[in-house]
């Protein structure tokens, strides 16, 4: 289908302005003039903005977080048990946070609200409580010990949840149901591509299998390893690439999150001095990743959160072929001035989140304390320092919806620029050519909104999102089109 969209204001990523001008679309691309059999749809002066690019997410685990049960403000014993009064084989929860609940809901307390087998997700991913019941049904009594798990009070931390979701694997339905939900959360909200990292509780084989079929947004795609030989995955991942599905990078995790406390801190969380987070690797074994990575040409994505997980990466990216790669650092939520200018100059970029300034904020000053809370989320400066940077939610553990992260990040950057690291920069880091601008022969990915996103503080929800010229996801029973 081709289309002609009349009296439209179409947003320029490159001069940060809206242009009066009609758009169309011919065979899947923005064209300079109308495509035979056109259908015509006025706007009415609605605006179009490319299609938003989420630089770090987890496609299938938005998905999955529409399946499972919700504890987002869960706030009360009695709230939390009402939400697990459900019947199933497997009870999965996520979203819950102690400091809004109160407490921690762990093994004693499930065992008294549910004898089904439960699993409980923190709202970061980082960490998650079960009761008694899954832990005998899967045996997880190996786990405990490992990233501070602690079986007999049911709190699974960091590497032992993953090793739990491997026991515990998505069936390939549900990876197929998670990808549909997942898509349709970015698509509304204007998201037509997304750097994923879903390699989690599933095999490499289900999870390729399964995004080859996806043909409604576009996928970048992370594959997660923790050793030099597994980056081997990502040439076979590479296979079964669609023109929807990429690619495009390794992802390592060093630390957890602020939230669980498992980020790793060089000294202890001022909020509760005997802990310094978990950290996965030290900057040698990271080394040998980087190396093995750079020989063969890979993308490297790494989470760091917290200072002493920076700082073991910036050493093992000593030297690397950061600046031909992209090599790339994810969060970042603290960094030094110096740390900064090691960044920049070792030619790494970033993936990070201004909505988690407002999420952390009833956090993050007891997490860091008084001294370290000046270097956190130094966003302005990484910018200020050349550090190419592209913006994300990292949903599930945030919403999708692009426009709180665009009013947080309005602390750190003009609105312009905060929608280029939006569109244009989560092609760059990539690496694949950048685009923002809507121009004849560029692929016709965007979308189509009544808000201003220059200055809107609205709700932002897309009306129309079309990807590859076609339209993937609309508001019920809008009249747009004409003959």
């Amino acid at each position: 289908m081709n289309y002609i969209l009349k009296n439209s204001r179409v947003y320029s990523v490159d001069t940060g302005e809206f242009s009066d001008r009609d758009l169309y679309i011919t065979d899947g691309r923005i064209s300079d003039r109308a495509g035979p059999e056109s259908l015509t749809m006025d706007l009415s002066g609605k605006f179009i903005y490319p299609g938003f690019v989420d630089s770090h997410a987890h496609l299938i685990g938005t998905g999955l977080e529409k399946m499972a049960v919700d504890l987002r403000n869960c706030r009360s014993m009695e709230d939390l048990r009402s939400r697990l009064q459900i019947e199933s084989h497997l009870v999965r929860a996520r979203g819950w946070d102690q400091e809004t609940l109160g407490f921690l809901p762990e093994r004693r307390i499930l065992d008294r609200i549910t004898s089904q087998p439960a699993v409980l997700v923190r709202r970061c991913g980082h960490v998650a409580t079960v009761n008694s019941a899954v832990i005998d049904r899967f045996s997880l009594e190996a786990l405990d010990g490992l990233d501070e798990t602690d079986i007999e009070t049911g709190v699974i931390k960091e590497r032992a949840l993953e090793r739990l979701n491997s026991i515990v694997k998505l069936a390939p339905e549900e990876v197929e149901e998670a990808i549909r939900r997942g898509s349709v959360e970015f698509l509304k909200y204007g998201v037509t591509c997304v750097h994923s990292d879903d390699l989690h509780g599933m095999e490499l084989e289900t999870l390729v299998e399964s995004l080859k079929r996806i043909d409604n947004i576009r996928v970048f795609e992370k594959i997660a390893v923790e050793r030099p030989d597994q980056l081997s995955m990502v040439s076979m991942a590479r296979n079964g690439e669609t023109r929807f599905f990429k690619v495009i990078a390794a992802k390592i995790y060093l630390d957890g999150s602020l939230g669980a406390r498992t980020a790793a801190m060089k000294e202890p969380y001022s909020d509760s001095p005997r802990e310094t987070g978990v950290l996965y690797m030290d900057c040698e074994t990271l080394k040998s990743i980087v190396e093995r990575a750079d020989r063969e040409g890979i993308q490297l994505c790494i989470h760091v959160i917290g200072d002493r997980s920076l700082e073991e990466a910036l050493k093992a990216f000593h030297g690397s072929r950061a600046l031909e790669l992209k090599h790339r650092l994810i969060h970042v939520q603290i960094a030094s001035p110096e740390e900064i200018h090691r960044i920049a100059d070792l030619g790494l970029t970033a993936s990070i989140q201004p909505v988690f300034f407002d999420s952390d904020a009833h956090i993050a000053p007891g997490r860091f304390g008084e001294a370290r809370i000046k270097n956190a989320y130094p966003f302005r400066q990484m910018r200020d320092a050349g550090i190419r940077m592209a913006l994300s939610t990292d949903s599930p553990v945030e919403s999708p919806s692009v426009l709180p992260n665009l009013v947080s990040a309005d602390r750190f950057f003009q609105r312009r620029d905060s929608l280029e690291m939006y569109t244009k920069a989560g092609y760059c880091l990539a690496n694949r050519e950048e685009r923002g601008s809507l121009l004849p022969g560029d692929e016709a990915d965007f979308f189509v909104s009544s808000v201003n996103l220059l200055d809107g503080m609205g709700e932002a929800e897309s009306e129309i999102t079309f990807v590859d010229g076609k339209i993937v996801y609309h508001t019920a029973n809008r009249q747009l089109y004409t003959k």
